[in-house]
């Protein structure tokens, strides 16, 4: 999941995909196991496929009463009011967080496991919907293409961390070639077939996007990270060579924090 964006460079150098290949081939060269990691959303993509599929859940009023205790403590925890059952709750939580009343990280999670007593096959079929909706294939940035390719044919493993539900991200970037089991995203727990109102596994939210792609990748020799958020700033600190991607205004706040950071022109 990403924030608004900038055109400005904030004055980080700006390079071009093809001198990012080069420095791909310099850093390839000295890293004995280096891999490519990627943010998703605003990343690899213009738009945010997390919050596509959140709002797209919102209008059909799709939010079912196993998610509604789980709601209402979170609501209550941050002081939403909502009458009403989950879609209520789910409703006021997502407006919240768009008027900067509910932390990103707690939001980010919710609008995973607010899917709760869905079966995996339906979200399935509600995530290919939403993605062919919204365009999704044509909103794939051109300049990262070749990285990927890059990457695939030099046998260097790619990697993607994303704040965005596993469930979406595993379909967006299936056309990417990335593998389920190279990627990291917010994963709620599943229990007789169905997710459950909270997560599975660790978020996948500023610094725990690194320790995320500790856990899938644990020599952690990054050749080069991605990503347009500030809260991507930890995993672009981990890689040899720190890629922004049409940065937000928070992120170029704290470009200063990433040594060798480049901005690539898209």
């Amino acid at each position: 999941m990403t924030e608004a964006h900038l055109d400005g460079s904030g004055g980080i150098p700006r390079v071009s995909t093809s001198d990012i290949l080069q420095r791909l081939e310099v850093e390839r060269g000295s890293a004995r196991a280096g891999a490519l990691a990627f943010d998703a959303d605003g990343t690899l993509w213009e738009g945010d496929v997390g919050f596509d599929l959140f709002e797209a859940f919102l209008a059909g009023r799709r939010a079912r009463p196993e998610a509604e205790a789980a709601l209402r403590r979170e609501a209550e925890a941050f002081g939403v009011a909502a009458e009403g059952g989950a879609h209520e709750l789910a409703s006021a939580l997502h407006a919240a967080f768009v008027a900067e009343r509910y932390p990103e990280d707690r939001a980010f999670a919710m609008m995973a496991w607010a899917f709760a007593g869905w079966r995996e096959d339906e979200l399935a079929a509600l995530v290919d919907r939403v993605l062919e909706e919204k365009g999704h294939a044509a909103r794939i940035r051109p300049a990262l293409l070749p990285i990927l390719d890059w990457a695939g044919s030099r046998g260097v493993p790619v990697y993607v961390v994303s704040a965005s539900p596993r469930f979406v991200i595993e379909r967006a970037v299936a056309r990417l070639g990335v593998a389920p089991e190279r990627i990291a995203a917010m994963t709620p727990a599943v229990r007789e077939g169905r997710l459950a109102p909270e997560l599975g596994a660790p978020a996948t939210y500023g610094e725990g996007k690194t320790r995320a792609l500790e856990r899938l990748f644990p020599e952690l020799a990054v050749l080069a990270a991605f990503g347009d958020s500030a809260y991507d700033a930890a995993l672009l600190r981990t890689a040899r060579l720190p890629v922004a991607v049409a940065p937000s205004p928070k992120l170029l706040a704290v470009a200063g924090s990433i040594p060798g950071l480049v901005l690539l022109a898209t």
